[in-house]
């Protein structure tokens, strides 16, 4: 039977050799080979009937390979999940192994060298009230919180007309009637349509600014508001319908201001609460303020959060003196990066064995608080995501549905999961270490950032260590014959 046998070099490298023995593979290559006897159909022959010598001789040996290679890669991969290795990588072909022959008329063993690297047994330090890192908070102003509630009641608001001058925000509506030169045209088109103040381009902006209703103003209807084709134009401000057989309609227009409609800035009571945030989720604007600050805070928590993990991984990497294979990681990173050349290996191999370090010592955090990740989080997760996108705040329904969509790409998954492991990560670290929280403001956040980001500028890209499938040579035998 197939054996597996282990041989340490030292704490850090082993070789793997795989035996596989006739008796694994020859009844499994026998019974493919009666398979493709049973449906080939070859001149000469009829189905199923052609000689099974005559087949072994066409697909004996391509069989043999494909069966061998299957052998090797299960039974490598049982090895690897009973003993409970702890690889990096994957394992590699060792250097020494010799090539191959493939020969279903011998009988005999086939015998496969695997060069592995070992992770070593850590056990974490820094992580203990000892440890101290500063925490930057970002303070909202009064000010913002404000304009936020402000906004909210204006977008909550319902509109009404108002006997005012025109101002910003303002929904407009005019009777526009077509232009001769200077004179109304006599039979000329005429329209009714609205048009948001803030749509309006530069060109007549200030004239509709501080106008008021039965104030008349003359403008170019196809320059009327910004980014509108003519198309657009066409149908909905002058509204031209499909059976219309193409009038000649001219582009300069009067128009008359018939009416001004403004959104009046809703009541702060229970309806509003509800409409905006979710049914009794706040009740009352102490709590509303306190929430609005909440939220805003969190657009700076990539932020903050980032300048801590960086200083807190940093730091645990330096405590942490991990030995790791080199000669076995430069093979590996050749192998899953065929175009890295040696100059570039050489002067980013630190980074690289720092970025294997820095996971070594995540796998450890995982393992020790039990850090899992269930479907309901990816959901909530795909939640606050879809929330940032409107800012925040929106229909929860909407919400929801967008969720469940990005729930069915595998890629965002997968993604997703890895974020909230690093997050379940660093958020364990951070009870575990001493967190001295610093106030500080919008600007000076920036500035850290800045700093940091001037610190760490350097060349984008560096050789990485992927995970790849066992490589096995028989693979690249089977190519090459």
């Amino acid at each position: 039977m197939a054996q597996v046998v282990k041989t340490d070099h030292d704490n850090l490298n082993a070789t793997l050799t795989v035996t596989i023995t006739p008796e694994d593979y020859l009844p499994k290559v026998d019974a493919e080979l009666q398979k493709y006897r049973k449906n080939a159909q070859l001149k000469g022959f009829r189905k199923g009937k052609t000689p099974l010598n005559f087949i072994r001789k066409m697909h004996g040996k391509a069989i043999l390979v494909d069966t061998i290679n299957e052998i090797l890669q299960n039974k490598m991969h049982k090895y690897l999940t009973e003993e409970k290795l702890n690889i990096i990588g994957q394992p590699l072909s060792a250097e020494d192994q010799k090539e191959l022959e493939f020969n279903l008329s011998e009988k005999k063993d086939y015998v496969f060298s695997f060069d592995i690297g070992m992770a070593p047994e850590i056990t974490i330090k820094g992580m203990d009230k000892s440890a101290k890192f500063d925490f930057m908070e970002v303070k909202i102003p009064d000010e913002k919180i404000n304009e936020t509630i402000a906004d909210l009641r204006q977008r909550a608001g319902e509109s009404v007309s108002v006997d005012d001058i025109i101002k910003e925000k303002d929904i407009i509506a005019i009777n526009a009637e077509e232009l001769d030169s200077d004179q109304l045209k006599k039979d000329g088109w005429a329209t009714t349509f609205n048009v948001l103040v803030d749509d309006v381009t530069d060109t007549y902006r200030n004239e509709f600014m501080g106008k008021k209703k039965e104030d008349k103003i003359r403008f170019d209807i196809y320059d009327l508001e910004a980014n509108k084709d003519e198309e657009f134009v066409n149908k909905y401000l002058l509204q031209i319908q499909e059976n219309d057989e193409n009038p000649e309609v001219g582009r300069m227009f009067e128009g008359t201001i018939a009416d001004i409609s403004r959104k009046q800035e809703a009541e702060l009571n229970q309806e509003f609460f509800d409409k905006v945030f979710g049914e009794g989720k706040i009740s009352s604007e102490e709590e509303m303020r306190t929430f609005i600050a909440e939220q805003m805070g969190r657009q700076y928590e990539a932020q903050t959060n980032g300048l801590l993990f960086r200083e807190v991984q940093d730091k645990l990497i330096e405590q942490n003196k991990i030995d790791l294979p080199d000669a076995f990681l430069r093979r590996l990173i050749k192998v899953n990066n065929v175009d890295v050349k040696d100059e570039d290996l050489e002067k980013d191999f630190a980074k690289v064995k720092d970025n294997l370090r820095w996971n070594l010592i995540k796998g450890e955090i995982q393992k020790k608080f039990d850090i899992e990740v269930s479907d309901e989080m990816l959901l909530e997760a795909f939640k606050d995501r879809v929330r940032g996108y409107f800012g925040g705040y929106g229909d929860e329904l909407i919400i929801l549905n967008t969720a469940n969509r990005l729930m069915e790409d595998k890629k965002q998954v997968n993604q997703m999961y890895e974020e909230l492991i690093s997050e379940k990560v660093f958020e364990s670290i951070k009870q575990e270490v001493t967190l001295n929280k610093k106030s500080v403001t919008e600007e000076e956040l920036g500035e850290k950032v800045k700093e940091v980001e001037k610190l760490l500028a350097g060349p984008d890209a560096n050789p990485t260590i992927e995970e790849a499938e066992i490589e096995s040579p028989v693979d690249a035998t089977a190519e090459n014959e």
